[in-house]
């Protein structure tokens, strides 16, 4: 009796381990299956976008040269992107270019090499932002970014690591190794 429950026992082991082995196979196809339907559910070409809020009032204004956006993720893709922000007063604050962003829908907006934020307003001492990658949450206005970091503006420039900035008060700080070069021609 005792081997009869042993082989039993054994039994049961190895008809869990088919299943295991089997289940295991089924995730593996479909998630084959999930990437060959990671296509974009509409994609367009040399796309102009306004953006409005709920008054009618122009908030942001993007340009791309090709752009993708999926369903399944809800993410929208854009590459050459340009990126116009507009101030409460309604007058465009911000031109910002990169040449690869991520919109998601959370309101992120990931930009990816060669990202460049030019300050439009004509009296702000910052002027210019620079780094190869950065976020941008666009409900609070917050930029971040965790690469080497060039800011110019009026008189100065500066460099560092990492970045945390604010595009409504037209701020940016520096966060590592910051080195500022004063009356000197921005670079």
């Amino acid at each position: 009796m005792n081997k009869k429950n042993l082989i039993c026992f054994l039994l049961l082991i190895v008809v869990i381990g088919v299943y295991y082995n089997y289940q295991k196979g089924d995730d593996v196809v479909s998630k084959s299956t999930q990437n060959i339907s990671d296509k974009p559910n509409y994609q367009s070409d040399e796309m102009l976008t306004n953006i409005y809020d709920l008054s009618g009032e122009l908030i942001y204004k993007i340009e791309s040269s090709n752009i993708r956006h999926f369903d399944d993720s809800d993410n929208t893709e854009f590459d050459l992107p340009n990126f116009t922000f507009y101030d409460q007063v309604h007058l465009a604050a911000w031109h910002i270019k990169a040449k690869k962003a991520i919109l998601t829908s959370d309101k992120l907006l990931y930009l990816y090499h060669d990202v460049q934020l030019d300050n439009l307003t004509q009296e702000a001492q910052l002027k210019q932002v620079k780094t190869d990658n950065a976020v941008i949450d666009l409900t609070s206005q917050l930029v971040t970014s965790k690469d080497p970091v060039i800011v110019n503006g009026v008189g100065f420039y500066s460099t560092g690591i990492g970045l945390a900035g604010d595009l409504h008060a037209k701020t940016a700080n520096i966060l590592e190794n910051v080195k500022t070069y004063y009356n000197t021609e921005a670079k």
